[in-house]
This record gives structure tokens, sequence and C-alpha cells, in this order.
């Protein structure tokens, strides 16, 4: 009987995947060979899963075309709804678990992941919602995921998370992140082969009822290509393979989401059990809708007719205040604004500073893609701007959706998330020695560090990394140009926020008025305006802390006074 090659990606967990479908084709009488294919998918660690549908199968099914490999295995929900028409689903394994599991760093009293995994009940959605403190870290490229939890934890910040299972949950295990959510099918599936380390397994962790967070369509279930042209003859592989309950009930899940645009229009959860469907959905705006510090609503889906679903508009209530005073920020900021609005601290939002993109002045920023992904290079964004210039250039270098963006803080990276390429990494720095810190204490001399800087800035960051030992790639990415203003109204008892010495600057040249209280953002946007005529009578403090949570603090403390 003639061999039966099967391609699979090389992760610890598609490798176990493939071996379900030989093992059983050897029990039927077949000779099988695994044969380990890298997808594209596998040489990214930044941006979101949605951005390149099917990137984690296309290249594993190439094989099939080049002859290289007879049948492919894949996990169900990577497969793009409106897939090649030149590849078939040959068969489904029988599913296996479709819940989504989070997993935390265990305090006292809850269960590890070990535990949950021997168990069936799920934990009450508000104990998933507790897990991440206020203002927390919540990793995942999964929009579906990232919607689902924004829409219930509107103040948590979203970060990108890529790579093998393992690598995704050491992050969480070194305290970037305060909480992940997984596939349980996959972490069922490591946990049997034993690739699970201790420290893992004694991860805080809870299921998800589905009730509240429906599965991705396909997820927990195993399924098999082959070329069009070769159904008929895999036939008898098909009758060997193919669990039926399975093939229909993501095959419902499937269509039901083509009908929705494919999920490139709209994060959905539908889960299919014997044709009983219950889903979940997202406005197609609400990445928007949530970066402006609007509040956005899921949508159930009860059987299989989606055509009537309508969202309600954004949630922009506010508290009112008896202050006659109010913030007035120079950062361009919705979010923030709305945010403040909403604790009732009147704010208005007057940018002083233009972007300009000098695009000529961007390297080609190429690295050793086959290299381990540890000693990948680091993106380094050090404002919103610098996160604002990357994202206009991603269409042009290509490798900088490839690797990881590091935000100094967190409205870097919130601008980071609103553009559609979330950070992976957020330093919760306050200013450029922070970051400095931030980057001995975490990051290796051997990777190599990409900064894109203003025409405004010093180049001290990289000068003191490079006496470090890291290997920097610097260069003049944008600069910062003064806005012109014609009028702006502000009152004595008003606050400046000052975002930049060069927001600073820029007020002075546009002859505004100044207020006695300033709040500046970073020791270096104070010594600055310490030095510019108009400033020099004023009431000058540093903001700390986080941004909202820095100014709502020093709001409440001039109130009380």
């Amino acid at each position: 009987m003639k061999e039966i090659r099967i391609g699979t990606r090389t992760s610890n967990l598609a490798i176990y995947q493939a071996k379900r479908v030989s093992n059983a084709l050897k029990k039927a009488g077949f000779q099988t060979q695994i044969v380990e294919i890298s997808s594209d998918g596998d040489f990214s660690l930044g941006g979101n899963l949605s951005d390149n549908l099917g990137q984690f199968v296309t290249t594993v099914d190439n094989g099939l075309i080049s002859g290289l490999i007879d049948i492919s295995v894949h996990s169900s929900k990577d497969v793009p709804v409106d897939y090649a028409r030149s590849f078939a689903c040959l068969a489904y394994l029988q599913r296996g678990p479709t819940s989504d599991i989070i997993l935390f760093r265990k305090p006292e009293g809850v269960k590890a992941l070990y535990q949950v995994l021997k168990e069936k009940s799920s934990s009450s959605f508000q104990e998933v919602l507790s897990v991440i403190p206020a203002g927390g870290k919540f990793g995942s490229s999964s929009v579906r995921r990232q919607s689902f939890f924004l829409a219930n934890r509107e103040d948590v910040l979203p970060l990108a998370m890529r790579g093998n299972v393992e690598s995704r949950i050491q992050k969480l295990i070194e305290g970037k992140l305060d909480a992940t959510i997984l596939a349980e099918a996959g972490l069922s599936r490591l946990s049997e082969m034993e690739t699970l380390s201790e420290n893992i397994l004694e991860l805080g962790a809870h299921r998800i009822p589905s009730k509240h967070w429906p599965a991705a369509p396909g997820q927990g279930a195993i399924c098999i290509h082959c070329l069009s042209s070769r159904t008929e003859e895999f036939s008898t592989i098909r009758e060997i393979l193919n669990h039926k309950q399975t093939e229909i009930d993501v095959t419902i899940e499937k269509e039901m989401l083509r009908s929705l645009g494919g999920g490139c229009q709209y994060p959905v959860g539908i889960e299919s059990n014997r044709g009983d469907i219950q889903g979940l959905i997202a406005p197609e705006n609400w990445r928007e809708i949530h970066s402006t510090g609007s509040t956005f609503s899921l949508k159930e889906i009860h059987g299989k007719d989606v055509d009537g679903i309508k969202f309600d508009a954004p949630d922009d209530s506010t508290e009112g205040t008896n202050s006659e005073s109010k913030i007035v920020s120079t950062l361009n900021s919705d979010r923030l604004k709305k945010s403040l609005l909403k604790i009732g601290i009147p704010t208005i939002n007057i940018p002083v500073i233009e972007l300009d993109l000098t695009p000529e002045s961007w390297p080609e920023l190429t690295f050793n893609q086959s290299s381990p992904k540890s000693n990948w290079p680091i993106l380094i964004l050090t404002s919103p701007f610098s996160a604002r210039a990357a994202s206009l250039m991603t269409s042009e270098i290509p490798n900088l959706q490839r690797i990881m963006w590091l935000a100094i803080g967190e409205g870097t990276a919130r601008a980071c998330f609103r553009l559609g390429y979330p950070a992976s990494i957020c330093a919760d720095s306050r200013n450029q020695a922070e970051l400095h810190e931030y980057i001995v204490k975490n990051i290796r001399p051997e990777v190599p560090l990409f900064i894109p800087r203003s025409s405004s800035s010093s180049g001290e960051l990289e000068e003191l990394l490079a006496i470090e030992g890291y290997e920097v790639c610097s260069w003049i990415a944008y600069t910062n140009s003064p806005k012109k203003i014609n009028d702006a109204s502000i009152n004595d008892g008003d606050v400046l926020l000052l975002s930049s010495p060069s927001s600073a600057k820029s007020w002075v040249e546009n002859n505004l008025p100044i207020p006695d209280s300033v709040l500046c953002m970073g020791d270096s946007t104070k010594t600055s305006v310490e030095l510019l005529d108009g400033f020099r009578d004023k009431r000058i403090k540093v903001l700390k802390g986080p941004t909202l949570q820095g100014i709502s603090d020093w709001w409440n403390e001039k109130e009380r006074q």
C-alpha cells in the first residue's frame, strides 16, 4: 500500500494533531510519513490574526500542489471560509472541547489549569472578568477574544500575543501580561502530550462559559485537506477518519461565518451542538468605538438567520460636574477625553502638533527570519506619533508586521491598538529613563532594537542602550510640525496638559493663553516648559502614574483643596 505523506506545521500542537491522523491510518493498515512545514504564520510575532486569514494553512497546503505531501492536517478554526477551491476538506476528526480557558497567575483558593482540564464545569462569567485587575493587560491576537473581553471590561489593555502556545504562556509567567485566553482543545492536547511545564499547569485557570463566550467557528476540530482533484482517490481515508456529526456542526458554523463576511467584517463566535446554534457578534467598528472611549455591546445569535442583527448606538453617557474649570489636553486622544468626562472631569482636546512622515529615511529593517524568534528584533515606540508613523509604513516594510512592537506606556499601546497593530509589550514607563531601565531589565542585549524617532528627539536613549551593548538601529522616522491654532477658549482656572516639549513650544508659538496650572507628561517636558517664556510664573507639575489614573488623582486632590 502506498505511503501517505501527511503535511503539518512544526509546533508541538500541530505535530500532535498530525500524529492523531497518522495513528488512525496506521491502525487501518496504511503506511504514513509526517512532513513538517513552516507556515507563514510561524514567521510572525506581531499584529492581529485576522489581518492574514489562512496564514497558518496556505503554506502547508501548497505542499499538496507541489506533490510534497498527500494530505494536510489543520486546526479547523484556522481555515478561511472562502478557501482556495483547489483544496478540499477530506475529513474531520471527532471534535474536542470547544471552550476557551483564561489563564492567570494563581492566587490562593483558585483552581489550577491541571485541575480545570480534569473537570467539565465552567466558572461564572463574573469570575472570568474579575481575573484582570483594573487597567490590566490582556494578551491575545484574536479579534474575537479582544472584542468580547473589551465589551465587558473596557478598562483592560489588549496586547498582541503570537507564537506557539508554550511561548505565549511564558509571557504570562514572566509578568508581561495579567491574563491570556487560549483554546481548551489545544491546552488539553498539549497536556496529554506532557509538553506543558509544571509552571504552566500550576497557573490559575477558568473555563469560560460558552453562553457568554461562544468559540470561533470550527474550534476544537481537526480537519484533513487534500487536493480537490484527489477526493475520490482518498475516499477510503475519509471513511476511516471522518466524524459525521463534527462535519455537520463545523459546516453549519462556517456557513454562518461566511454569511457574516468570513470573519473579516465582524468578530464572531458561533457554536453548533447537533444543530443547536448559539453565538455572539461584535459590531464592525468595535475597535474604533472602544478606542474613542465609548462602549459597545455584543449581539446574540440564535439559529441560522443573521440578516436582522442590528447594533445599538455607542454609549457616550458622562457624569455631571459642578466644576468651573477643565482639562485642556494637547494629546489628540478621544479615549482619554471621554474617559475623563465619564468620571466627571471636564476635558477638551487642543492638539498643537502634526506628524509629517519621512518615508525616505526608513531603513529596510531586514533580519534573519530563520534565527530563533527569541532573537528577533523588537520595534521600540516612544510615543503615539511613533506608533502612527510605524503603522503608516507597514505596507512599505512588511517586516514591521512580523516583529513585536514595544510601547513605552499605556497611551502609546492604546494608539497601536486603535491603528490595528496592537503592541506586544507595554513597558509602563513614564519617560525614556524608565524605558531604558525596562529594556535593560527585560530584553537581552542579543535582541536588536529598531527605534523610529522624531526630528526633535535627542537620541539619548539610543546612545545609552548602545553603551549597554545593544545593537540599535535608529532613524528620523517623522517630524513634529507646529499646528496653527487661531483661537482657544481657556480660563484661568483651567489646567493645561502638555504631552511633550514640542507641544509646549508650539503652544507658545501660537500665542495661546496659559492657565495657572500646568500638568506635564514626563520630566523632560517639565524641564523644557520651565525654560519657555510664559510658563515661569505657573504651577508646573509632572503627571504621576498611568495617564487616566494620574490625572484623576491630581484633579481630585485639586478639587479637595
